[in-house]
């Protein structure tokens, strides 16, 4: 084979492989839009009747965020940044065992959700549900903990 020949063959060879790669990244991307959409409804219904100065609701496709505590800074200010659970794999020995710049990584469905509860600014933790109404329980109480508190404090000022 020429040297022409070769290269040709090499390039179509990693181009496959991205090819391959970016599918299973876009396969991944609507598994998890899908299993989001039904909890994005819940958290909207569940923020939707707290008043605007007390909360916001950030959504993305597959995640979304839940902020409190916004208009001062203050003890209850939080944030919940909640999206489907997956776990990552790492590609560089499948694909590119010797080139780690390109630093590929492939994201697998995981059942659950994850909730990454920060308080303030400080660092976050991780909490890890295993459906829509386990998250949706843990955030109601969190919430209406906060809501009040907040009214309490409107009414005293």
């Amino acid at each position: 084979m020429d040297p022409k020949e070769e290269m040709q063959k090499r390039i179509l060879e990693e181009t496959e492989k991205w090819t391959d790669y970016d599918k299973r990244n876009e396969a991944f991307r609507l598994k998890q839009l899908a299993r989001f959409q039904p909890l994005l409804k819940l958290l909207n219904e569940l923020c939707a009747p707290i008043e605007s100065e007390y909360i916001k609701i950030i959504a993305s496709e597959c995640s979304a965020t839940i902020e409190m505590g916004l208009d001062k800074p203050c003890e209850s200010k939080i944030k919940w940044s909640i999206e489907p659970d997956f776990k990552k794999q790492d590609l560089s020995e499948e694909y590119w065992p010797q080139n780690l710049w390109q630093k590929k990584e492939y994201r697998e469905e995981a059942p659950g959700f994850l909730v990454i509860e920060k308080i303030r600014d400080d660092t976050g933790r991780v909490i890890e549900f295993n459906s829509e109404n386990d998250v949706i329980r843990h955030l109601a109480s969190e919430i209406a903990k906060r809501v009040v508190f907040y009214r309490r404090n409107k009414l005293n000022e």
